[in-house]
């Protein structure tokens, strides 16, 4: 063999390992809200993940004086930071996505935002910091526990409390507050709670604590 065709036989050997390697490239973008202080935005990605995932994905992002210093990476623009984020398979573009998520971001004022997801969060400085709260922090005795794999913990070593919270169990946030002193109170619905209960749950100091209650 020449050292010609050695070189033609790495080249295609490089690029074949290129192409079946991880992949991400921006499709569109579209504003989910736009105000004095802070602006979100949902953008949709096409990811190539070999033997994981294939397909749109979404990322709903947020941009204050406060993020400006945020990096960029493959699925976050420079000076936003990633709230949300989702599959898209099938979506057309992302403002169809836009409508449908709109629900889990709650505007307060020109600084409080709550977000809504597997947990509840809130900022209270334009995106700059979050707290938030999850049902995988309730006691156990709270719980109707799901079945698990035996890796999980008691059998296993991994923790699987999300797992709890999956499908339709999935928490509900209702009656949300959030007051210019910090304090933030909501209720949460889930199957997961034994005899189907509504809890309560409150913080007096901007989400840094929270005190919860059965209802």
């Amino acid at each position: 063999m020449t050292t010609a065709s050695r070189a033609v036989l790495v080249a295609i050997g490089w690029a074949g390992a290129v192409s079946c390697g991880p992949t991400t490239r921006k499709l569109d973008e579209a504003v989910l809200y736009q105000g004095p202080a802070f602006k979100l935005k949902l953008a949709r990605y096409y990811e190539n993940l070999p033997l994981h995932y294939t397909g749109e994905v979404f990322r709903v992002q947020c941009a204050s004086a406060g993020t400006a210093a945020s990096p960029a990476h493959a699925t976050q623009d420079s000076g936003w930071v990633t709230l949300g984020n989702g599959g898209a398979i099938g979506s057309r573009n992302a403002a169809e996505l836009v409508e449908r998520e709109r629900r889990n971001y709650l505007v307060f004022d020109r600084e409080t935002l709550v977000w809504l997801g597997n947990g509840l969060n809130v900022s209270f400085d334009a995106c700059t910091q979050f707290r938030g709260w999850y049902p995988t922090s309730l006691p156990e005795s709270l719980i109707d526990p799901a079945d698990k794999p035996p890796y999980c913990a008691p059998q296993g070593t991994v923790d699987c409390r999300s797992y709890d919270f999956l499908g339709d169990r999935e928490a509900r946030f209702d009656s949300i507050r959030v007051e210019h002193d910090g304090t933030v109170s909501f209720v949460v619905r889930t199957r997961a709670l034994k005899h189907d209960r509504a809890l309560r749950v409150e913080s007096a100091d901007s989400g840094r604590t929270w005190s919860v209650e059965s209802l």
